[in-house]
């Protein structure tokens, strides 16, 4: 039987956060063929065995790597809540990894987001670098699975910003891509390490098979009415996103309808699927046919023709079925609104409403220093009325009063 070796250490992942990373090799071998990275505080053994390893030797200290190293040889996973516990932290960061390269090829530099820089909890997601020369940008992807999409952010801090956001409104990915999340729910310990080292090696793992015991769903011909299935998000014809939980029963010369969360219906044609894949897919295609449409302009060309054509389709169902990208336009046009009346306006921040993923507003601040002052713009790119304040919370607190006389 092999033997097998561990090496841990206490690193430095990013700046200001450090992680444990534990690795495994077998005897023989100089790199290692699994990895483990979780929070520092906790003890390696107890690490080693949620994952299916345990110590046949002490822990040996090893002063000029500043490394700790061990025999160890494979036992069951520990199953206790805290070697679940950190079980799941190693398969957020494998399906958040794998779910960024699905939607942006090139994503690279994956820097770890802490809420509020509190080092006892897991990370809210990572920031990674995705795009080629003068297009390259900062983006993100929460822990949750959420990926974020154009235009992308001008600076790491920036992007940390936004999942510091999508965590705390509790932006998550859609029920459709639960799959992923439930296969690697199915894997062991040892495997798990193995794929970490993959995806952190700039790797792919797959994440879309069907889970075990499950057929791949049917696709069903119910004419030019789209048929949607419990678990799906769509879009509705008034443009908020809602959860099925399935299609109303068929009634002669009426069109279908589906029902959604809270029993109420909407006809079926009116209504855009946007499940997580869907957006990812919708991503790849953009992404490609907007590379054959810049490396080869050519409008006589039949092809550059399609391939513009299905950037606009590709783009235009984003426009309506992506969160982020619906909130970003939105943040776009509510910024040059802002700008035609307060010309150095700057650090904008979104308002939520309770319960609610995307912002209705965003404060504003104008001035410098002791002369800054802080307003709101709408969801609807309108600079609210109730003016300038000394504190955004203060602004934040009038436009919310303001909104609330004009629906009484």
């Amino acid at each position: 039987m092999s033997r097998h070796f561990t090496t841990a250490a206490i690193v430095q992942a990013a700046p200001a956060i450090r992680e444990l990373r534990i690795s495994i090799r077998e005897q023989g071998q100089a790199d290692p063929f699994g990895l483990i990275a979780v929070r520092p505080m906790h003890d390696t053994a107890d690490v080693l065995a949620a994952f299916g390893w345990r110590l046949v030797t002490e822990l040996e200290y090893v002063a000029g790597p500043n490394e700790e190293r061990a025999e160890v040889t494979p036992c069951e996973p520990a199953d206790h809540g805290g070697a679940e516990a950190l079980r799941n932290t190693v398969r957020r960061e494998i399906r958040a990894r794998a779910l960024a390269r699905l939607a942006h090829p090139t994503a690279a530099h994956f820097h770890p987001v802490l809420l509020n820089g509190d080092h006892s909890v897991d990370p809210v997601g990572w920031t990674f670098l995705s795009d080629l020369g003068d297009d390259r940008v900062h983006r993100w992807v929460t822990a949750a699975g959420a990926v974020s999409v154009a235009p992308g952010c001008h600076s790491r801090a920036d992007a940390a910003r936004e999942i510091r956001a999508a965590h705390m409104t509790g932006v998550t990915a859609a029920p459709g891509d639960a799959a992923a999340l439930t296969r690697l729910q199915q894997q062991s310990g040892p495997e798990l390490a193995r794929l970490l080292l993959i995806v952190r090696n700039g790797g792919t793992v797959p994440l879309d098979e069907e889970p075990t015991g499950q057929a791949p769903a049917e696709d069903v011909d119910e004419g030019d009415a789209p048929v949607f299935r419990k678990g799906d998000r769509i879009v509705c014809a008034d443009g908020v996103t809602r959860i099925v939980q399935g299609m109303a029963p068929a009634v002669t010369a009426e069109p279908a309808r589906v029902v959604v969360e809270g029993g109420s219906e909407w006809i079926a044609a009116n209504c855009l699927r946007a499940n997580f894949s869907d957006i990812l897919d919708a991503h790849r295609r953009s992404n490609a046919a907007g590379a054959r449409v810049r490396t080869e302009p050519d409008p006589t060309n039949p092809q550059w023709r399609a391939a513009l054509a299905e950037l606009g389709q590709a783009l235009d169902y984003l426009r309506k079925a992506d969160p982020t990208v619906r909130v970003a336009l939105a943040e776009d046009d509510a910024r040059d609104a802002v700008k035609r009346v307060h010309a150095d306006a700057c650090g904008f921040q979104p308002i939520h409403n309770t319960g609610e993923d995307e912002p209705v507003a965003w404060t504003f601040r104008t001035g410098h220093g002791a002369a800054s002052r802080y307003g709101v713009v709408t969801r609807t790119a309108e600079v609210c009325p109730v003016g300038l304040y000394e504190y955004p919370t203060t602004a934040e607190r009038a436009y919310r009063q303001h909104e609330a006389e004009l629906t009484r």
